[in-house]
């Protein structure tokens, strides 16, 4: 006998691609294979839910995702992103103490997740990426065509239209590859706006049904 036939492993993705994660296949594996250490089951995911969980009533942040090239920021946020944007995936979770943690938000959002690629103005990309997951929502809504007011005033009118038609979920927006954009703004005046576009989306997190979340 050989060892393949006594032990098989499931091959682990070194890098998350977000543009595949509409596949159901890509999607649990995902779940799946992901290995939780002490420190997530005790400590990052209970942190994490704990900021998501919109039904809180203490004060809840956006979410920042740090940490070098290949530590699992993308597998991080693919992981609790999926789990709350479909509760059927929370099975999967091969850690039993995650599991219970992570089953606070479970289903509980509708997601809007992209990896940055552009050198538009931060804003502007943002109300894109809404409006193109509204429209296929089959929500009749703009945010781009809003240009009346603080951020804040626009944000207020389109999570008041999204929980019109969506009263059982919050919104999450999932953005990846945040660095490398910033360190490409980091000329003039530009980053400055995008970091005023970063504290608005992240103030209007708290005790709201709307969260950001941006790894790094």
């Amino acid at each position: 006998m050989k060892y393949k036939e006594l032990i098989q492993f499931d091959p682990i993705e070194e890098v998350i691609k977000f543009n595949q994660l509409n596949n159901e296949n890509y999607r649990q594996a995902l779940i799946k294979t992901f290995v939780f250490s002490n420190a997530y089951e005790t400590a990052i995911i209970p942190e994490i839910c704990r900021d998501l969980d919109y039904t809180s009533s203490t004060e809840t942040f956006g979410l920042q995702i740090v940490g070098d090239f290949g530590t699992g920021k993308s597998h991080l946020m693919s992981l609790f992103s999926l789990i709350a944007e479909d509760e059927s995936l929370l099975p999967l979770v091969q850690s039993d103490k995650a599991r219970q943690v992570l089953g606070v938000i479970a289903g509980k959002y509708k997601i809007i997740r992209f990896e940055m690629g552009s050198t538009d103005e931060l804003w502007n990309i943002v109300c894109e990426q809404i409006d193109e997951a509204f429209k296929s929502w089959n929500m009749d809504y703009s945010i781009s065509a809003d240009n009346k007011g603080m951020y804040k005033d626009r944000l207020n009118r389109m999570m008041a239209f999204f929980e019109e038609q969506c009263s059982d979920k919050g919104l999450m927006i999932v953005i990846d590859e945040m660095l490398e954009y910033l360190k490409g703004r980091a000329s003039d005046d530009r980053l400055n706006r995008d970091l005023s576009v970063l504290r608005a989306l992240g103030e209007f997190s708290d005790r709201t049904k709307f969260r950001m979340v941006f790894g790094v």
